[in-house]
């Protein structure tokens, strides 16, 4: 049987950053054939990260329900997700350092609920919106896709799909791109609709001091070319795949000297050290094995 490819946002910008570290963290079959997550330990600011985002939904969540929050409950819980994910991780940080963390959460928090899409939901703009899990994926062919949006809310009988980046990168060209798999997504989810025209696409991401929101109007034909995109990415996953089952040191390595410093694997990895010379070292071990399979 084929292994079924899981794609996700997070997934594929590092497979474009580094296949092999890729294929370290996603690339090993679970018992159940699945793809499943190789575990490393994560650097503290990516941790805060992740406890914005919990703290986010479960704001969000008791906003739904009419519940408020005031600053000393937002930092309470800041501060119990960050130390959470912290224990989890088995890091140890300094108490300065982790302060810090927390001011910078609080800061970005405070600037986050000026949205203008988070002020209408306090003004209870709207009756029909909902939280959803970007841990629910869908099966589309032989791709498992996560790419849930954080929000879905009806506006003038069109669902506006919002997703928050806690860090947001550059704009670049493959932005619709992603943003359209949220539409793909859906479209194969009981409850909404499949006309294209009927969605409304945001991402709302921290770039730079302040929260950027890029917007996109999804048509059939973008949504059909994202799904071609998003196929590419999975079937180019699945060759690294299969060939790291053949030669491991062979797997291309980072394209950046950069992805190499903040990457958990770079002490086991022949670029952690000097990503230049791991590439001529790979490019000789290539042309050895050519060679050899000359003579064979």
């Amino acid at each position: 049987m084929e292994t079924k490819m899981e794609w996700s946002r997070t997934r594929r910008d590092l497979f474009l950053k580094c296949p092999r570290a890729w294929h370290l963290r996603y690339g090993y079959p679970t018992s159940a054939s699945g793809i499943t997550e190789f575990p490393t330990s994560r650097r503290p600011w990516d941790l805060m990260l992740r406890a914005m985002k919990e703290i986010l939904v479960e704001r969000l969540e008791d906003l739904q329900e009419g519940k408020q929050w005031s600053p000393l409950l937002l930092e309470h819980q800041l501060k119990y997700s960050l130390q959470k994910q912290i224990k989890q991780n088995s890091n140890s940080i300094k108490k300065r350092y982790f302060e810090a963390l927390l001011r910078y959460a609080k800061h970005r928090f405070a600037l986050l609920w000026r949205c203008r899409i988070i002020r209408q939901l306090e003004q209870r703009k709207y009756a029909c919106w909902y939280v959803l899990d970007r841990t629910v994926s869908v099966l589309i062919g032989n791709q498992r896709i996560y790419a849930s949006p954080d929000l879905a809310v009806l506006i003038q009988n069109k669902w506006h799909l919002i997703r928050f980046d806690m860090q947001s990168a550059p704009t670049k060209s493959t932005d619709e791109f992603e943003a359209n798999a949220m539409v793909l997504w859906a479209k194969n989810r009981d409850g909404f609709p499949q006309s294209e025209s009927s969605f409304r696409l945001h991402t709302i991401g921290w770039r730079r001091g302040f929260w950027h929101t890029e917007t996109f109007q999804p048509t059939k034909h973008s949504v059909e070319q994202s799904y071609k995109l998003l196929e590419y990415d999975c079937k180019a996953m699945l060759e690294v795949h299969r060939y790291a089952r053949l030669n491991l040191a062979l797997l291309p390595l980072a394209t950046t000297k950069k992805t190499c410093e903040t990457c958990s694997f770079r002490f086991h990895c022949p670029g952690g050290e000097n990503l230049a010379v791991a590439r001529q070292e790979q490019t000789l071990l290539e042309l050895e094995q050519q060679f050899v399979s000359s003579k064979t």
